[in-house]
């Protein structure tokens, strides 16, 4: 790969890049809390614990990069995140009382694509770490993190799959 020096990289995007990839770490991270305590009773509770670490650990590094360029965190950009992923919460399921069993299957489908886009970031922010002065290999480990989190949510999708439209 060819390096780009950093007067050639339009930091004005990267920012703004930086910070739409924030804003869906801050729904994502939002969302995978809520997960953790509303499906403490099922099997998959103590995997989505370990994602809920990683996924606060990514979110904070993301954070302290963008200001580590010098680049602004957009805090107003966050704040729709986070009331978008509570208002998500309440759909309608045709259950009054508790939770239909549909939802943490559309859950984790819906984390398989982020955790799919986030791999994108760090893919970027390994290719233009040389010019943004940037360590490349945690970009690749964080790559390689996003990639065993997407074996994980396949593993939980299918291990949901079938009881999620068995009779109840």
């Amino acid at each position: 790969m060819a390096s780009h020096p950093l007067s050639e990289l339009d930091l004005d995007l990267l920012e703004l890049y930086l910070n739409d990839h924030l804003t869906g770490a801050t729904a994502g991270r939002a969302r995978v809390r809520h997960m953790v305590q509303a499906y403490a009773d099922l099997p998959i509770h103590e995997a989505l614990c370990r994602l809920a670490d990683e996924l606060e650990e990514e979110h904070r590094r993301l954070r302290t990069v963008i200001t580590d360029l010098g680049l602004a965190v957009k805090r107003y950009r966050q704040i729709p995140a986070e009331i978008g992923e509570r208002l998500g919460r309440l759909k309608l399921n045709n259950r009054l009382l508790g939770r239909s069993p549909m939802s943490p299957f559309l859950e984790i489908e819906l984390l398989r694509g982020a955790v799919n886009a986030k791999s994108g970031l760090w893919e970027t922010l390994h290719d233009l770490s040389p010019a943004l002065g940037l360590d490349a290999a945690e970009w690749q480990t964080l790559a390689g993190q996003a990639q065993d989190q997407d074996t994980l949510l396949r593993s939980l999708h299918a291990q949901l799959r079938t009881q999620t439209f068995a009779r109840q």
